[in-house]
């Protein structure tokens, strides 16, 4: 049942009275039902047999009041909930899943939104763990195919355009050697006989190009110059070149014609291939294609579990404690696997930043977070046989909420509830708790700025979920004239109107400003980070545990890949 409470100026004497009294009817405890990790590690209301460890080292059965008890693990805080501890789930049955990798857009351009890591005219790659690489391309199916090599460390993809690169300049003119090659070994054994000659791929057969000029007048003058039987060539709007970083040497030249996009492989001559790209370590394949502007978007080719080892730590801090981390593992993987082709138009399935998951390779991955996407590997998160749409954010301040109040659309999955767990973390979060003054004057100038426009504010009616977020505010002035905001835009934590960090919060109207007294960060909806910290350490909860509280009805499945 939605609540409306109607926000007039009152006397803050009054309210503070009236908080006084409030808070001085709470007990100093009260307490709720209290849980005690037994011998196994798991959660039970007995008390009976529970002892607590004083201030002093002394021993004692277990109160009301007790802070700690001792466990089969050791010191352990005790926790209080009204809440019925949230049962286990077993990975039960499978889900069918289109692919095992992940394209990743870490260098793009979408100009519908702001953007954050705008195309390249070139992008340098370190193998980190070896040397060498392999060229290729994709099919759609994600199988590549290799039609190059170097044992080159370190190398620089540019546009087939005159651009000047860390290295130095590289020219899209080239003397194109006559006749055509069977392979790419064939086609570099031609090329070596110029101290500039290099192999070319276009569109399935292999050429031999020799030097670098910045226009078919230059390539003609040289090739005479030169006594080399050649003519002067330009590939395609979509041919990218592969030079040596350190003096911009062309190695290899791709173009696909826009059907195929050059990939790029390390090799490894320990363990598993590790590649440097822009300052952060990254696992798997790049890919490089020329899509808007004849510039480069980069897209990193990753197996799934490779890229939720590469979101987790930036998503969820490496340090928090396993089952914790395994949560956040899982609705990381369930919301990647969920967006397999949703950037499509693009050539990828999720962006690197927020847009999507925050997605930065292997730089600040701690063995704890690659020990919980191991040890869930494989695991996702369903409804009714198929992936749920596994939304999480830092913290919602006392409860979740209905996604159709915040969003578009309504889940079954995504319901709102009270959470009794989350407020055992508060002491680590900043967020525990807010408030923000916003002058009448202030609210009414960012409405005209984003074209609601209305006069000085005198009245504001929240209407309140059955979990005491606001989902609906309409601010009215002295004339009569009012403005409605709706679901996400209550908050918007970062742009727009309000600007407040959740939903979870009471307006207070003070006269010429309001008090907005609030708690989270974040939409509200799905799992709270914050609050998978708390269940997992206040209350010793496993990860399985944890995802069974913060989505409704919901099953956990092994993937298999077509």
């Amino acid at each position: 049942m939605k609540k409306i409470l109607h926000i007039r100026a009152v006397s803050i004497v009054v309210s503070l009275v009236m908080a006084a009294a409030l808070l001085s009817a709470i007990p100093a405890h009260a307490a709720k039902n209290i849980y005690v990790n037994d011998s196994s590690g798991v959660l039970s209301g007995k008390l009976d047999s529970a002892y607590a460890i004083g201030g002093g080292g002394s021993i004692s059965r277990l109160s009301d009041s007790s802070a700690y008890v001792m466990t089969g693990s050791g010191l352990t805080t005790v926790g209080e909930t009204d809440a019925t501890i949230p049962s286990h789930l077993n990975v039960s049955g499978s889900i069918s899943l289109k692919y095992s990798k992940m394209r990743v857009g870490l260098y793009y351009y979408d100009s519908a939104s702001s953007v954050r890591n705008p195309t390249l005219d070139y992008a340098n790659l370190e193998n980190a763990v070896g040397s060498g690489y392999q060229f290729g391309w994709y099919d759609a199916s994600r199988n590549f195919y290799e039609v190059g090599y170097t044992s080159e460390k370190q190398l620089t993809m540019a546009i087939d355009k005159n651009v000047d690169t860390g290295g130095g300049h590289i020219g899209c003119y080239h003397i194109l050697l006559s006749g055509s090659y069977s392979d790419f070994t064939a086609a570099s054994a031609a090329a070596v006989q110029y101290s500039d000659g290099f192999p070319a791929y276009y569109n399935g057969v292999y050429h031999v190009l020799v030097g670098s000029y910045d226009s078919a007048a230059d390539a003609s003058a040289a090739a005479s110059a030169r006594g080399i039987a050649g003519t002067p060539h330009s590939a395609s709007e979509k041919c990218v070149v592969v030079s040596r970083t350190s003096d911009a040497k062309i190695l290899f030249e791709f173009d696909g014609g826009g059907v195929k996009n050059l990939a790029v492989r390390p090799q490894s001559s320990s363990g598993k291939a590790v590649t440097w790209f822009k300052g952060y370590r990254y696992y798997g394949d790049f890919e490089y294609v020329r899509r808007t502007g004849g510039k480069l978007t980069v897209i990193n080719i990753v197996d799934i579990e490779d890229y939720v080892k590469g979101v987790l730590p930036y998503e969820m801090s490496g340090t928090w404690p396993l089952e914790a981390l395994k949560a956040q593992a899982l609705c990381a993987r369930t919301y990647a696997a969920a967006h397999f082709g949703v950037y499509g138009s693009y050539g990828f399935d999720v962006t690197n930043d927020t847009y999507s998951q925050c997605y930065r390779g292997l730089n600040s991955a701690t063995a704890i977070s690659d020990r919980a996407v191991d040890s869930t590997a494989g695991q996702y998160i369903t409804y009714n046989g198929a992936l749920i749409s596994a939304l999480y954010s830092s913290s919602f301040g006392g409860g979740s909420e209905n996604s159709e109040n915040i969003f578009n659309s309504a889940y079954a999955y995504l319901r709102g509830k009270t959470d009794p767990f989350e407020a055992a973390a508060d002491s680590i979060n900043r967020k525990s708790s807010w408030t923000y003054s916003l002058s009448k004057a202030d609210i009414a100038a960012r409405l005209k700025n984003y074209g609601r426009p209305i006069s000085t504010v005198t009245a504001l009616d929240v209407t309140y979920s059955d979990t005491n977020n606001a989902i609906s505010l309409r601010f009215t002035d002295a004339g009569g004239r009012s403005i409605s905001l709706e679901k996400s835009e209550c908050y918007k934590f970062s742009t727009s109107y309000l600007a407040l960090p959740s939903v979870h919060y009471t307006a207070a109207d003070m006269g010429s400003y309001i008090v907005f007294s609030g708690g989270g960060y974040g939409h509200n909806v799905g799992m709270s980070q914050y609050g998978a910290y708390a269940m997992a350490t206040t209350y010793g909860l496993t990860y399985d545990q944890i995802i069974n509280f913060y989505f409704t009805d919901i099953a956990l499945s092994a993937g298999k890949y077509n």
